[in-house]
């Protein structure tokens, strides 16, 4: 009988055996899915943080700005190609100061590190203005490094000053003929009006000043249509001299009144591919220009020698697809040092000159845009004393044989 319970015991204790190995082994293989999850999570997660890293440091690299990492004793830790490009390679343990050489900049992660609050600073480098942004690294309630951002922001200061300029320049011609209007109606209410002779003589002074402010607001719609591209061109093939012959013939009279030789001087094969009125507009404001500003001698228009005085950026991409135009005078000049700054919109070269033919400072802007849009280039040379030649390019029509347009001289 005790041998019988020996037996059963035995048996049921291989059950319970049997039963715990399965159990056991069945526990194995579900720690044995885990881990393979966790191992693959652990994959997944570090295939995600080096895909995080990748995009950041191709970020960094990418960034238009100069992208600095300031550490706590200033040693530069971290920079990006703007960076580099900005300030030069930095040396290991470098300081922000020796390395850049900025004051503003190290007073900026000054506040930075001290935890306050940074506004922008502006410093100058190489003739480029730069900004700078901050923003402090915490890590357990100390702040530990800087990052700095640093852009461009030269045009952006020139757009603020052309801005500037421009409603500075667009009162100055606002209030010149509004005075001189608002002087000569209060004379004729003043008992002017009695008199014929001086009633007729202030109201076609009136009538000048108004067509001054017409001038003014009509060549400003025109330069904002253009540059803001709402004034399309229509392209024809045009016979170059029939159009400045057209805008010539309309000025004869004033160059004659001031016993000026005005003449042109271009072949009849020159044909061009052109906007008729646009470029129309550049050769009567160019001619009105050189008649205004010549007291003695000649003005011509003609088709310039493509060997005279090129800027290299022009002379680099003139070919036989263009011809160069000029616009010739013996007159003033320009002063050397503000030949560059002709095509200005309201530069007016000198007004103490000669205030009385000194006009808006737009006329050049707008021929200047109108060329740039054919493709072409507006340039202008002067010896300072005597003569100013105005030059721009156009396209030549692709009908036309190249070979068959003379060349003219530019002070023929």
């Amino acid at each position: 009988m005790l041998s019988w319970s020996i037996v059963v015991l035995l048996m049921a204790l291989c059950i319970s055996l049997i039963i715990m190995y399965r159990r056991l082994k069945e526990q194995l293989r579900q720690e044995q899915a885990q881990a393979a999850r966790l191992k693959s999570d652990l994959v997944e997660f570090e295939n995600e943080l080096v895909d995080v890293k990748t995009r950041r440091k191709r970020s960094f690299a990418a960034s238009t700005e100069a992208l600095i990492m300031v550490e706590r004793d200033y040693t530069i830790s971290l920079v990006n190609k703007m960076a580099r490009k900005a300030f030069g390679k930095p040396a290991k343990g470098i300081t922000l100061m020796t390395w850049t050489r900025q004051h503003r900049l190290q007073a900026l992660v000054d506040l930075a590190l001290a935890g306050q609050k940074t506004a922008p600073v502006r410093f100058n480098l190489r003739e480029r203005t730069l900004e700078a942004h901050a923003r402090s690294v915490k890590i357990q309630k100390e702040y530990v490094a800087v990052a700095l951002a640093i852009r461009d922001v030269t045009e952006l200061q020139h757009l603020s000053r052309a801005r500037r300029d421009f409603v500075a320049n667009i009162s100055h011609e606002l209030r010149t003929p509004l005075a001189s209007i608002q002087l000569l109606t209060e004379t004729l209410l003043n008992g002017a009006l009695n008199d014929q002779h001086m009633a007729v003589n202030l109201i076609e002074k009136i009538s000048l000043q108004t067509d001054a402010l017409h001038q003014l607001a009509q060549e400003l719609l025109d330069l904002s249509m253009i540059e803001s591209g709402q004034a399309p061109l229509r392209l024809t093939p045009q016979a170059l001299k029939e159009v400045a012959q057209t805008q010539v013939d309309r000025l004869l009279t004033q160059a004659k009144r001031k016993g000026l030789d005005l003449r042109i001087d271009i072949p009849d094969e020159a044909i061009v591919l052109i906007d008729e009125a646009m470029i129309g507009r550049v050769i009567t404001n160019l001619v009105h220009n050189a008649i205004k500003f010549t007291e003695h001698g000649q003005v011509i228009v003609s088709v310039a020698d493509p060997n005279g005085d090129v800027p290299a950026e022009v002379d680099d991409e003139m070919g036989a697809d263009w011809v160069t135009v000029s616009v010739s005078d013996t007159g003033i000049g320009l002063p050397p040092d503000e030949i560059n700054r002709i095509f200005e919109r309201f530069y007016v070269v000198d007004r103490a000159r000669d205030r009385k033919k000194a006009g808006t400072g737009l006329g050049l802007a707008i021929a200047k845009h109108i060329v740039e849009a054919h493709g072409g280039h507006i340039w202008a040379t002067s010896d300072g004393h005597l003569g100013t030649t105005f030059c721009f390019t156009l396209p030549v029509d692709e009908k036309m044989p190249v070979e068959e347009l003379p060349v003219a001289a530019a002070n023929a």
